[in-house]
């Protein structure tokens, strides 16, 4: 962007209207994102009935193509005229900018403050998890959620585990001492960024994770680390991302400096720490650490370059139809997850659509009904393969497919976990 620093303590509205305009000048002429998300229908439908002059647009406009915006990030990779080109076009963080913006003009919704403070909604979860589940699927507290704090009453939410994935890795693997140098291969070392939906809802991925890798003789750590921060996007809250990356940064850049690489089992965790830190905190240490950060499947198809990944797999799961996330799309890694459980037997299909969950954008009433369109066409693809299983990397987007298709969704590394037969 030009003009613009995110991490600026306060942005001025003439400089990102500015921006805008000089971004929407260029992305009306070009239109390759027409069909990509909300915002972009919004903001050529606009254009359209303004005569094509992006200098008639109002206020109401810009907002609206801003708050439509759930960061998929598609559009960067999509579009033309991103760095190094001369136009210097990046739409995602241009629409960070204005949620940055409107946070300083407008009040933030008590519910937003609220869904987006992970390890904490995860803490009190997970420490009252019977109750809480059972009060998130009563219709009686869905209604009242929906009319007070709008949060969609047919959302399907996360379940919290009693057991969290830390807790349970604790229990089942004491703290044992680091190994000599002489006595480990050094490149089988893994810092494991189990993230806050690995760690309060969905443990069994970080089980099967944990399985794989072991199955492979990788030596396995996780260190104390927060939430990524990537829903702090959701209200331009740069501050709050700043001080998770700091946290984390200092978590994990001990381990790498002793030879482990960095592995994570959500894309969009993954995706902060390799691109979305090294932009906002532009040091030594988060290069360091995102050099050495990589996707779970990634990371084995890494040990399989390498000749180092066991492949005496005891079962086939079948035909697979492979939905990828956005976030990891957007780290240009091709196809790492499919390579890996094609290596079992299976033949697996891809589909290139966004699940249109993306973070709490779906959970509001106002936007619920238009995931779950978005979700939809996803889902038509998924099942035009007429798959025996149908997997996702991304737990929040298997959770959306599911509600969506009525079809159980798993993730890549549980198919591995299987075909191993660990």
């Amino acid at each position: 962007m030009k003009g613009i620093t995110l991490t600026a303590a306060k942005l001025e509205r003439p400089a990102v209207v500015q921006e805008t305009l000089r971004v929407f000048d260029v992305c009306e002429g070009c239109r390759r994102c027409f069909n990509l998300c909300p915002s972009f229908h919004t903001l050529f439908d606009r254009i359209d009935a303004r005569d094509s002059d992006v200098k008639r647009l109002t206020p109401a406009d810009y907002e609206q193509v801003a708050d439509e915006c759930y960061y998929c990030k598609l559009c960067y990779n999509h579009c033309p005229y991103t760095p190094p080109h001369q136009y210097e076009i990046d739409f995602p963080r241009l629409m960070i900018a204005w949620k940055k913006l409107l946070a300083q003009e407008r009040r933030v919704p008590w519910r937003d403050w609220l869904l987006v403070r992970t390890d904490w909604l995860g803490t009190v979860g997970t420490t009252f998890a019977p109750i809480m589940n059972r009060m998130l699927r009563a219709r009686w507290l869905r209604a009242l959620l929906h009319r007070f704090w709008e949060i969609h009453r047919d959302r399907w939410l996360l379940t919290f585990q009693r057991e969290t994935f830390p807790r349970w890795l604790a229990r089942t693997r004491p703290t044992r001492p680091e190994p000599s140098l002489a006595s480990v291969d050094r490149s089988a070392q893994v810092a494991l960024f189990s993230t806050c939906l690995v760690d309060y809802h969905e443990g069994e991925i970080g089980r099967a994770t944990l399985a794989v890798l072991e199955k492979n003789q990788v030596r396995v750590v996780r260190p104390e680390q927060q939430c990524c921060g990537m829903p702090f996007f959701e209200m331009g809250d740069i501050a709050a991302i700043l001080k998770k990356a700091q946290f984390n940064l200092n978590a994990l850049k001990p381990w790498v400096q002793r030879g482990y690489d960095v592995v994570v089992p959500s894309p969009s965790c993954s995706l902060m720490l390799k691109r979305e830190y090294p932009h906002l905190l532009p040091t030594e240490d988060c290069r360091l650490v995102a050099e050495r950060t990589f996707d779970v499947c990634e990371y084995l198809m890494k040990l399989k370059k390498a000749g180092k990944l066991k492949t005496d797999f005891v079962s086939s799961p079948g035909k697979i139809a492979y939905h990828i996330p956005c976030h990891l799309r957007d780290q240009n890694i091709g196809f790492k997850s499919k390579e890996l459980m094609e290596l079992t037997g299976a033949t697996v299909e891809v589909v290139e659509r966004c699940s249109g969950h993306d973070g709490i954008w779906s959970v509001k009433n106002e936007f619920f009904e238009m995931s779950m369109t978005i979700a939809g066409k996803a889902v038509r693809d998924l099942e035009a393969a007429q798959p025996d299983i149908v997997v996702s990397d991304c737990p929040l987007a298997a959770l959306q497919l599911t509600q969506a298709g009525g079809r159980s969704v798993g993730h890549p590394i549980q198919v591995i976990r299987q075909a191993y037969g660990v």
